[in-house]
């Protein structure tokens, strides 16, 4: 599951001409508040406003051109969707996105401004469902968030983060499926790092802490959550086998303690975070992660696309 160190500088390489390289950001006042020499990767910098790009740009850009004729499809409540989009008009080709009736307007006018078909249906699982229907119907090229080339593109960031500070400690990133997680494993793991990797979820979305307390991938619908992006309605089943095998265990944070984090990185970073980005600082804030005092801390912020009328009830 993990590539050679080479496989993935071949797909950032790849990727280059597309993405931004993103800043990897110290923060003095959150040291000294933490105990922690921490530090924030900032994907809300990168095009889209997520991570997501890296990821699905490189699936698309890998399809043969037969694949490319039939389009794309995935299901999402927003980044993700983006990201399709975005590498579709790279790739030169058809991209259809089904986001739950309940997604953020900002990210669905995102999505369409992209060039992708929005189509609004339904609940998570029920956006999933109909997605699968589709690409029986249409035959579209089903671009999924826990496919190993997905994932491989999501590693840039972790070689990124490897090339920008070798010493790290610790690594903590949010997790709904599974596939940035996945991707930054890779990455690490591939380049020797031997930093300490936790992964963040939702009190109401927590389907990879489920999985691993199965010992397989499982279903599980989501409750509400200000961070959408980390509620997918089941586990990666090509990323559980890596969380299992290289994380420390997932944490759990309360919605209080996410909007705490998207206020912190504002005043204080003035860095604007959605619900997902935010969870990793959350996660670090909780005190629930067994780090030593005085760890090179890395925390992901995989995201910046939040709703302005949720930033303002959030403020």
């Amino acid at each position: 599951m993990i590539p050679p160190l080479s496989a993935l500088q071949a797909v950032h390489a790849r990727l280059k001409p597309f993405i931004h390289r993103t800043p990897l950001l110290r923060s003095a006042s959150l040291s000294k508040l933490t105990g922690h020499d921490v530090y924030f990767k900032a994907e809300m910098l990168q095009k889209t406003g997520s991570f997501k790009p890296r990821g699905m740009t490189n699936r698309l850009l890998l399809l043969s051109p037969e694949e490319k004729k039939r389009g794309a499809i995935t299901f999402s409540a927003g980044n993700m969707a983006q990201g399709l989009a975005f590498g579709c008009a790279i790739a030169g080709m058809k991209g259809v996105v089904v986001m739950p009736a309940s997604a953020s307007p900002l990210k669905a006018a995102a999505t369409r401004g992209y060039g992708a078909d929005v189509i609004l249906h339904g609940d998570v699982s029920e956006a999933h469902a109909h997605c699968m229907a589709l690409i029986e119907k249409h035959g579209y090229v089903f671009a999924r968030f826990d496919d190993q080339d997905v994932m491989e593109g999501h590693a840039t960031l972790g070689l990124e983060i490897a090339e920008d500070l070798p010493d790290l400690d610790a690594l903590i990133a949010p997790v709904g499926g599974g596939g940035l997680i996945g991707g930054i494993i890779m990455a690490l793991r591939a380049a020797g790092s031997k930093a300490r990797i936790f992964g963040i979820e939702p009190e109401n979305a927590d389907v990879m802490r489920q999985s691993l307390a199965a010992g397989k991938a499982v279903r599980s619908p989501p409750g509400p959550t200000i961070a959408d992006g980390l509620a997918p309605p089941f586990a990666g089943e090509r990323c559980f086998p890596l969380v299992r095998d290289h994380a420390e265990g997932i944490a759990l944070v309360s919605e209080a303690e996410i909007g705490n984090a998207i206020k912190t990185l504002l005043l204080r970073m003035k860095l604007l975070a959605e619900g997902a980005g935010a969870a990793s600082l959350a996660g670090l804030l909780s005190g629930r992660m067994p780090l030593k005092p005085g760890s090179k801390v890395v925390c992901v912020l995989s995201g910046g696309n939040i709703d302005p009328e949720r930033l303002k009830t959030i403020l």
